[in-house]
């Protein structure tokens, strides 16, 4: 991941440097049917808790936010997330971002084994943004993808352990209360503070980030101060698993 303190970064610059990753900047989870206030409403997204008439102008608007993959829902999940600070609240609301790729480097030859060939199901409803995701939900009210528990990087082809709380809901093809046991020890790893890194926001921040092998969370903040973010995502491509 990139940090760059102190930018004065218009739309448009964004989705200039959105463009030099490749594939092109993206709407933000083009599904979503929302209000903006941007300019550029195809490419750019607000994370905010800004209300007008009671509705958020953005999304993800208020309080804590549980580890995930942007895009980890769909089949060609994001390859980068660019996020710019234009307002912070004074206290909270900051990213923690997690190493999935020493992630994988700390399991056991045991644990490994158990991952080899397995698939998880992924899902988000935008709604419940704090809690651990259903192992069984309503797949026809939700967008859900299905990927390997570990990813090869496309470019390096380094192994990352792709699971998180918020968005995988179970192994595909193993018993219930296994798949269960199993996703609680790997999200133990998310928690591990050897393997965090905590964004504390300022204004002008711009954050990027590799989604391939980068979990991220979100803090809680007073709900009576503004936060506003921009996001641009950077389009992906299907991941296979990795070879170990």
């Amino acid at each position: 991941m990139l940090v760059f303190r102190g930018q004065d970064l218009s739309e448009d610059d964004q989705l200039r440097l959105a463009d030099v990753f490749g594939g092109g900047a993206l709407r933000s989870r083009p599904d979503e049917k929302r209000a903006e206030t941007t300019t550029n409403a195809r490419a750019i997204g607000l994370v905010t808790n800004i209300r007008e008439d009671g509705k958020p102008i953005g999304s993800l608007p208020d309080g804590e936010l549980f580890f995930h993959y942007d895009g980890a829902f769909i089949d060609e999940p994001y390859r980068a997330t660019l996020l710019y600070a234009v307002e912070v609240p004074d206290a909270g609301g900051h990213t923690l971002f997690a190493d999935m790729y020493r992630a994988f480097d700390a399991l056991d030859p045991d644990t490994r084994d158990k991952l080899r060939g397995r698939t998880c199901l992924h899902y988000f409803d935008h709604v419940s943004y704090a809690k651990r995701a259903d192992p069984d939900p309503d797949l026809s009210t939700v967008r859900y993808a299905r990927h390997p528990a570990v990813v090869a990087h496309p470019h390096t082809g380094r192994p990352a352990l792709y699971v998180s709380p918020l968005q995988t809901a179970r192994f595909e093809g193993m018993d219930g209360e296994e798949s269960a046991a199993l996703l609680t020890e790997l999200f133990a790893y998310t928690e591990n503070a050897d393997l965090i890194y905590e964004h504390v926001w300022q204004k002008g921040d711009l954050v990027i980030w590799d989604n391939w092998g980068t979990a991220h969370a979100r803090t809680d903040f007073p709900a009576d101060q503004t936060r506003l973010l921009r996001r641009s995502i950077v389009r992906g491509q299907a991941l296979s698993e990795a070879a170990f």
